[in-house]
């Protein structure tokens, strides 16, 4: 007795959907596709008879940034931004005292850093930054009062020419 089994696989359609990447087909029923989206990078080999699908996943997104200090972030306003060299900042205290402003570049170095005194209330700081580079930098706005806890509080400044 002769018993005959025959197994069909399951077929797959290659069907991307995603926001980048691309499809190249060449004679002989090769095929190559990549995807490039939010979470993933996938490769298909695909040959007449067989399939290879590879890649990685990031399961999450990981940021770099830096969080603003809430306590003074609504008292602090920074303008024009981005500017070609010339900010103002104002800032309302509470109490008299010295405010320390520094500029960090992206690589965390200070280029630029001074010392103010402030009396209570508004108070306005005109900063001529053209001796630096067009770019990206933070400011950092440090209160050195002696009566209240030390307070800062980081924004992002564009200089542009």
């Amino acid at each position: 007795m002769l018993i005959f089994i025959s197994l069909n696989a399951q077929t797959l359609t290659p069907m991307t959907i995603s926001s980048s990447g691309g499809f190249y087909s060449v004679a002989g029923g090769n095929s190559l596709s990549f995807t490039v989206a939010e979470m993933t990078m996938v490769q298909s080999f695909i040959q007449p008879t067989n399939m290879l699908t590879q890649g990685f996943q990031q399961p999450e997104q990981l940021t770099t940034d830096i969080e603003e200090n809430e306590s003074m972030v609504g008292d602090v306003v920074i303008y024009p931004n981005p500017s070609n060299g010339q900010f103002n900042i104002s800032y309302n205290v509470k109490n008299d005292g010295n405010y320390q402003i520094k500029i960090y570049d992206l690589l965390g170095q200070v280029v630029f850093a001074e010392t103010h005194g402030t009396g209570i209330g508004l108070n306005t700081i005109t900063l001529n930054l053209d001796h630096l580079g067009q770019g990206i930098y933070m400011l950092e706005l440090i209160s050195a009062n002696q009566k209240e806890k030390q307070k800062s509080s980081i924004h992002k400044i564009n200089l542009i020419y």
